[in-house]
């Protein structure tokens, strides 16, 4: 990959980021929140083009939904991580249910965020611009703070 192919947040975007939905009416919906979020916005409709979109262009995010195959996105999910290159791209892995099984599956797969849609705009662009501009989230955060060390008190044998 060359660096023209890596995203640059120029003074007029915010960054890069992949959608990645096969219903065509949702993923241009979420493209279009993003680009109102001044995003530059790159579309993907199935697992096959989101493969291809990510050896073309690499993103600063990626917007997973593909709820006709969640199997897809986690094994698309998946790949991402375990691609160097793509290790440190943040991902918001969407579902059209709540289902606990598979947020779970999304977060161990290394989701950075797991949302159900439907998803108000707003959360989506706030979401999508702390990932971008903070980066994933490291474990102890997703995990909540670190409890405070407490000082050790030794016993002194006696005698």
């Amino acid at each position: 990959m060359t660096s023209s192919e890596h995203s640059t947040v120029t003074p007029g975007t915010t960054g890069r980021v992949l959608v990645v939905d096969d219903n065509d009416l949702v993923r241009r919906l979420l493209s279009l929140a993003l680009e109102g979020a001044g995003f530059e916005v790159v579309e993907a409709g199935t697992q096959h083009e989101a493969q291809q979109r990510l050896v073309d262009t690499r993103p600063d995010a990626l917007i997973l939904d593909l709820q006709r195959a969640e199997e897809d996105g986690l094994d698309l999910l998946g790949q991402v991580r375990a691609c160097p290159d793509l290790a440190s791209v943040p991902v918001v892995f969407l579902a059209g249910y709540a289902d606990d099984d598979l947020r779970w599956q999304a977060m161990r797969a290394g989701a950075d965020w797991f949302g159900q849609r439907p998803i108000g705009m707003l959360e989506l662009q706030r979401r999508v611009k702390t990932l971008v501009h903070k980066g994933r989230p490291h474990l102890r955060a997703i995990a909540g703070s670190p409890r405070p060390r407490q000082p050790r008190h030794r016993l002194k044998p006696t005698g």
